[in-house]
């Protein structure tokens, strides 16, 4: 695929093949395998330490694997930096700046895209209608909620209109209101068919919005199959949902 193909899609398929990452005697990943098609919403789910994080960070550039690759449509990527992989990336903890506003830290990483002024100024109150932050440009970071850190950190990865995003626990720590608020974010997202590969403690909003979900436990994929379908699942009612035999 050319990259003037690659420039034309809105969203990228995700393919990662026998993937497999260890910290000394101990797998975080164990040849794992996905295909993710392009504009897809996917759901991960897993209990702490079962290597969600270590895959997402692996996607993402920041950890290297032992062995396996990672392709972005037809384009291996396994040992591409961070910055070379046009996605965007939502941390745990927020990663906004105190020192800057809003409209500060959502233009952050367009520094050198090489958009005039007045495209850039657009974009951001594009972005900031999208997380429903319109008239919050001018406020400092420490003047935030929790729950519009978070939103400024995902309109900081979605100003770039990435083809792929990465969300890690993005619901982690929010009020139920302001969680709502954030997988509404998400759900327009999916209609606007950007490829979403989210990481989620809150399975329930996950799966009802993700086209298709998986478990990762001990490294290794071990259930499969449609955001609806795992809903229905009985170990995933009792394990996620909280739901007894």
């Amino acid at each position: 695929m050319s990259n003037t193909e690659h420039e034309n899609q809105k969203s990228l398929p995700i393919g990662i093949k026998n993937l497999s990452k260890s910290y000394g005697d101990v797998y975080a990943l164990e040849d794992v395998s996905l295909d993710i098609k392009a504009g897809e919403f996917i759901t991960l789910l897993g209990p702490s330490g079962s290597g969600k994080t270590t895959l997402l960070m692996t996607i993402a550039g920041f950890v290297s694997p032992d062995q396996g690759s990672i392709y972005f449509g037809q384009q291996e990527m396994t040992m591409t930096p961070p910055h070379m992989r046009g996605l965007g990336m939502v941390f745990q903890n927020y990663a906004i700046f105190p020192h800057m506003d809003v409209r500060g830290n959502i233009a952050f990483g367009m520094r050198k895209s090489g958009l005039s002024k007045t495209e850039l100024n657009r974009r951001i109150d594009e972005t900031l209608e999208l997380i429903k932050l319109q008239g919050y440009g001018k406020r400092s970071a420490d003047e935030l909620s929790g729950g519009q850190r978070q939103r400024v950190a995902l309109a900081r990865a979605l100003i770039k209109q990435p083809k792929v995003l990465l969300l890690d626990e993005p619901s982690l720590g929010l009020a139920p209101m302001v969680v709502t608020e954030i997988f509404r974010t998400l759900r327009a997202l999916r209609d606007d068919e950007t490829t979403i590969f989210l990481v989620e403690q809150n399975a329930r909003r996950a799966l009802q919005v993700a086209d298709r979900g998986y478990v990762l436990e001990r490294g290794q994929i071990t259930l499969e199959g449609t955001g609806q379908h795992l809903l229905d699942d009985e170990k995933i009612q009792q394990t996620y949902l909280g739901k007894r035999a």
